[in-house]
């Protein structure tokens, strides 16, 4: 998903990355920007990344583990 919107009047760009597990890391990547990747290890906290090309776009996502989803789908009852 690319959301759109203004920070202080300067056009930004939201995209959704998509996070998978790799080892121990979390590994998030763009499908918009090819060379963005940020790595989270869940272990030890550390984290790495290599940034997008266009410095005015900003990146989010989430990671639930596969065979969780419904857990988080449930977890208010």
């Amino acid at each position: 998903m690319n959301i759109d919107f203004e920070i202080d009047g300067h056009p930004q760009s939201m995209h959704t990355c998509e996070g998978k597990r790799e080892g121990d890391w979390i590994v998030f990547t763009c499908p918009h920007c090819p060379e963005y990747e940020n790595r989270i290890n869940f272990r030890t906290k550390e984290r790495k990344g290599r940034p997008a090309a266009d410095p005015d776009v900003l990146h989010n996502g989430t990671f639930v583990p596969t065979g969780l989803e419904q857990v988080e789908g449930n977890r208010s009852n």
